[in-house]
This record gives structure tokens, C-alpha cells and sequence, in this order.
């Protein structure tokens, strides 16, 4: 028998707006029935263009909204932790965007939490469900063999000039932003789907653009980063890097390489995936998609079968607990400039 639709209440306007809302209300395992917005007008706006039954600046409201069963946080990271946790407590499932909180301590508080209530969490690392993300894990479990070196470059030049990006909560570490919440905590994830833990890590961050406006025109210093470098030792052996810039001149896609024990996989910025064991000629394959918002859906869709069908969350806690313990280490190596072990989760 089909299974009823989950309904769901967003809370962002800004990425939440872009993506969740419309996937999901395109989805028929989900009802949208809320959103949430900082501002008022645009969460009024937001539930009138998605015919929602409500729009909402006040969270309370918003988790309170009869017949309510699950919500989509999307707002800046340093306010995950506490809407996650008074979630659970009213019984509502949750998919929460990455990272799950602001540190691994917080992380820890949103995972009791659920555990208590004994709902459902699931954690966005969409990106491994991005085709290009998906077929390279599985060409690196066929054929790489313990890592010898995993190189990962992204190069944006979307922040790259002052009036490029207005100043939001993405400019803002106390807020939680930076682009090692943006892009950054993807990798970290990518690296531990192939290849486990992670013994220690070295990084240097940096703003390269220091002042922007906000969308009133008052001038704001930047204090979060648009650039880092990320050096890790894998349990085992094996090393990885780590580099992101979004103030390049000219942008390039993505660039993954992993070179193993026993073979070779790389994913070329054309999107074009190339592998092969040692001995053999690299094969290709491509170009392969990275469609955002197909990658969601398979979030979505992971979240709907753990609460109708009990299936186990995909990504869940552990995950999501992981990547934070890492970032963790991340954030302390960058700080303190020295090789740091990530805690063990």
C-alpha cells in the first residue's frame, strides 16, 4: 500500500529556498506544509509562492504547526544544534544540513537528543550522491587498494571580487561560515567513505576578500574563510590533500585524484572519470553529471524510508559524527599550526 507523505517544514530562506522546497515539493514522498525565514516578509512570501500552510520568523511556531512531522534545518550552522535538539523533543524527525553543529561537543548534545526521542536524523552530505561523487567511490573501492595519496582541488571565482557575494552568514566564523562548511565538510566525508579514519591533519585557512556589504549596503569585515589547504595522514598509512579557492580569476571544475596500492582513479574537471588497476591502460567514462538537487531528492528520499519504512538513516549520526570530529581537528590545526589527531568516534 503507498505509504502517506511525510510532512515537512523547512527552515531557511536562503539555500533552503533554492533547494529543499522545490525538491521536495516535487517529491511524492513528501508534503511541505512550513517555512521558516529570519524575515517575516520572506517567509510570508516563501509560503505563499509554495501555497504552504504556513510562514513563520519565529521557530517555536514553526515546530509547533499542527500535523508537523519532520523539518529540514538549513540555516547557518552555529543554529543547528539548537533547533535539531528542540525538534526531537517535540518528536519531529530531522534532516539537517552539514555540519551538524558547531563542534563535535555540540554534535554529540543533537545525537542524544535523538537518540532520546527516538526519531530519525539524516545528515545532507548530498555530494557522495552526486554521480560523478557516487561512481568514483565505487571505481576506489574496485580498484585503488590502500591509498597512497588522494588529491582533491576545487577552484571557485564566485567570491573573487567585493561585490561578488553580499555579506551574510556565510562571511561570518561566528555564525559557522566559510567555505570549509560550504565544500570543505563534503570532502572531509569523501575521504572517510573510502578510506576510514583518518590518523592527523594540518591546515592553514585564509580570507582572501576581507570586506563586503551587506545586502543594505553596510560595509562588513570578512572573518570567514574563502581559501584553505587541508593535509591529512591516513590510519594505515597513505597521504591527502585537501584545496579550495573561491577567489580564482577563473573558475575549474573539480578535480579528485586517489592513487593506491593497487591502482588509479581520477576524476578530471570535464567531469570525465578515469580508472584503472596497475598494469592496465586507465579506462574513461563520461562526463558524468553533479546535479544538486538530484542528489538531495536521494537524501530526501533516504529520510522517507527511515521514518515510514525503518530503514537506517542515510548519511546518519555516525556520519555526521565522523566528519565532525575531523573538522574538529581541522579547525584546531589551523588555530594552533600543528598536526592534529581527530578525536575517535
Amino acid at each position: 500500500m503507498p505509504r502517506a507523505p511525510v510532512k515537512i517544514a523547512v527552515l531557511g530562506g536562503g539555500y533552503g529556498a533554492k533547494v529543499p522546497l522545490p525538491v521536495l515539493a516535487g517529491l511524492d514522498e513528501f508534503e511541505p506544509v512550513a517555512v521558516w525565514s529570519r524575515r517575516p516578509e520572506r517567509a510570508s512570501e516563501l509560503a505563499e509562492e509554495h501555497g504552504l500552510e504556513l510562514g513563520s520568523a519565529d521557530v517555536d511556531e514553526l515546530l509547533a504547526h499542527p500535523g508537523l512531522e519532520a523539518v529540514h534545518i538549513a540555516t547557518p550552522v552555529a543554529t543547528h544544534a539548537q533547533i535539531a535538539v528542540a525538534a526531537a523533543r517535540r518528536g519531529l524527525h530531522v534532516l539537517c544540513e552539514k555540519p551538524l553543529a558547531t563542534d563535535l561537543a555540540q554534535a554529540r548534545e543533537v545525537a542524544a537528543a535523538i537518540e532520546q526521542a527516538g526519531v530519525v536524523c539524516v545528515i545532507n552530505y548530498g555530494r557522495r550522491f552526486q554521480e560523478t561523487r557516487e561512481r568514483l567511490l565505487q571505481r576506489v573501492g574496485e580498484v585503488v587498494g590502500a591509498p597512497r595519496m588522494v588529491c582533491i582541488s576545487l577552484v571557485f571565482d564566485d567570491h573573487a571580487e567585493p561585490g561578488s557575494r553580499p555579506f551574510t552568514w556565510v562571511q561570518d566564523a561566528a555564525l559557522g561560515g566559510g567555505r570549509l562548511q560550504g565544500y570543505g565538510v563534503h570532502d572531509l566525508d569523501l575521504l572517510i567513505e573510502a578510506f576510514g579514519e583518518v590518523e592527523s591533519v594540518a591546515a592553514a585557512t585564509e580570507v582572501g576578500v576581507r570586506e563586503r556589504r551587506t545586502p543594505d549596503g553596510t560595509p562588513r569585515t570578512v572573518t570567514a574563510e574563502d581559501a584553505y589547504v587541508i593535509l591529512v595522514r591516513f590510519s594505515g598509512g597513505g597521504l591527502g590533500q585537501i584545496s579550495l579557492t573561491a577567489t580564482a580569476r577563473h573558475k575549474r571544475g573539480d578535480v579528485v585524484e586517489v592513487y593506491g596500492a593497487e591502482g588509479t582513479v581520477r576524476l578530471d574537471a570535464d567531469k570525465r572519470l578515469h580508472w584503472g588497476r596497475a598494469g592496465e591502460e586507465l579506462q574513461t567514462e563520461g562526463p558524468l553529471t553533479a546535479d544538486s538537487k538530484a542528489a538531495y531528492a536521494r537524501v530526501a528520499r533516504n529520510l522517507f524510508a527511515a521514518i515510514r519504512e525503518g530503514a537506517a538513516p542515510d548519511p546518519g549520526l555516525v556520519e555526521a559524527l565522523r566528519v565532525q570530529a575531523l573538522l574538529d581537528a581541522v579547525h584546531r590545526a589551523d588555530d594552533e599550526q600543528r598536526w592534529v589527531r581527530p578525536e575517535s568516534i
